[in-house]
């Protein structure tokens, strides 16, 4: 079976999207778009939590692709920072 690897925006309604990212069966954010052809409209992401309550505000965004880019996946278990000790000056 293939990993889904979050190639973009599942939708799930006609103004909502799901943003799959490290997990195969839990989204990482929630999207909406709000005020649908008004002049303030815009796509609100949040993040993902089974319980409302607990979604935290990500941003809002011009563009479902913006919105798409503004939710990260997590760095890889074999990433470290610094790997070769940072640049040669020590900044």
């Amino acid at each position: 079976m293939t990993r889904w690897r979050g190639t973009g925006p599942i939708r799930i309604g006609r103004d909502e999207w799901v943003l799959m990212r490290d997990d195969d069966r839990v989204p990482a954010a929630v999207v909406r778009l709000l005020d649908r052809g008004g002049p303030h409209e815009h796509y609100r992401v949040v993040s993902f939590d089974l319980d409302p309550a607990r979604r935290r505000l990500i941003g809002r965004y011009t563009s479902l692709e913006a919105a798409d880019r503004a939710v990260a996946y997590s760095l890889p278990t074999a990433y470290r920072r610094g790997v070769y000790g940072g640049p040669p000056n020590g900044r």
